[in-house]
C-alpha cells in the first residue's frame, strides 16, 4: 500500500523533535501560513497525495517514549492490511500525563456521543493547567487492547484509505473553519458502508496546540466552532448513526 504522514503545524519551533521522531517514515510537513485551521490543511494535503492513503499526524503528537524505531507504525498498517473492511483507523492517543501508579490517561480511545455532543472515550484532562473538564478521568489499563468498532475517530492519530477520498471527496460544505468536520466525515464514511475500526497503537498527545493558539486570537472561531456542532446536530441527530457505538472486533 502506498501511504503519506502528513502533519500541518503553526508554529515551527513545535515540529523540529517531531522530524527527529519520524526520521524513518514517509510524512510531509506543510505550515498553515493563512490560518486556515488543520481541517482545511488536512484536506489540502490529501488532495496534495491524491494517489496515497493518508495518516494524520498533529504537530502535538509523538511516537511513545520506547518506540525509536516508529514500530507503531508499523504495527498500524498491519491493522490495515487486516481488517480490508475498514475505511479508517484511529490510534489510541495519550494524554503526557500519569496517576500516582505510574498509568497514562487516555486522551481518546475512539469518539462517541454524549448526552447528544461529540465525546471521545477518555479526554477531560487539561495539560496546560493541570486542570479536568470531565469528573472521571480514563486511565489506560490495557482496557482498549484489543480492535473496536466505533461511531467516529478524531482527525488526528488516524488513517484514512484512499478508497474513502474517492467516495465522499472532500469535507462538508457546511462547516466553518475547524472542529467536527471530522464527526460529519465518519459519519458520511459509515453512510457510505465503510466501517471505523479504533486499534491498540499507541500515540502521545499534547492536545490541540495550534487550533488554541488560533482561537486565542480571533473570537471569531470561537462561534464558529459552536456553529459547527449546531450544523452537524441537525444534520444527524436523529439517524441512526448518531449513536455510540464500541463493539469488539473478533480476529
Amino acid at each position: 500500500m502506498s501511504v503519506k504522514i502528513i502533519c500541518p503545524y503553526v508554529n515551527d519551533n513545535e515540529i523540529n523533535q517531531l522530524k527527529d521522531r519520524l526520521w524513518n517514515l514517509p510524512v510531509f510537513f506543510e505550515k498553515d501560513q493563512a490560518r486556515i485551521g488543520s481541517d482545511m490543511m488536512y484536506q489540502r494535503l490529501w488532495n496534495k497525495f491524491s494517489n496515497d492513503d493518508i495518516f494524520i499526524m498533529h504537530a502535538d503528537m509523538f511516537p511513545m517514549e520506547e518506540d525509536i524505531d516508529n514500530k507503531w507504525f508499523t504495527t498500524l498498517l498491519e491493522y490495515v492490511e487486516k481488517y480490508p473492511e475498514a475505511g479508517m483507523f484511529g490510534c489510541l492517543l495519550l494524554y503526557p500525563a500519569k496517576d500516582e501508579n505510574n498509568l497514562f490517561f487516555i486522551q481518546s480511545a475512539g469518539g462517541q456521543f454524549t448526552n447528544g455532543n461529540p465525546d471521545h472515550f477518555g479526554s477531560g484532562l487539561n495539560i496546560e493547567n493541570s486542570g479536568k473538564f470531565k469528573e472521571e478521568l480514563l486511565l489506560d489499563e490495557n482496557q482498549y487492547d484489543y480492535v473496536r468498532e466505533v461511531a467516529w475517530t478524531t482527525f488526528g492519530g488516524v488513517y484514512i484509505r484512499r478508497s474513502v477520498f474517492n467516495k465522499l471527496g472532500n469535507f462538508s460544505a457546511d462547516y466553518e473553519w475547524t472542529y467536527n468536520r471530522d464527526v460529519d466525515y465518519c459519519l458520511r464514511a459509515r453512510e457510505a458502508g465503510f466501517k471505523i475500526y479504533q486499534v491498540p497503537v499507541r500515540l502521545m498527545h499534547f492536545e490541540s496546540k495550534d487550533n488554541k493558539h488560533i482561537k486565542a486570537q480571533d473570537a471569531n472561531k470561537v462561534k464558529a466552532e459552536m456553529r459547527n456542532l449546531e450544523t452537524l446536530k441537525n444534520k444527524w441527530e436523529k439517524s441512526d448513526l448518531y449513536k455510540t457505538l464500541d463493539e469488539k472486533i473478533d480476529d
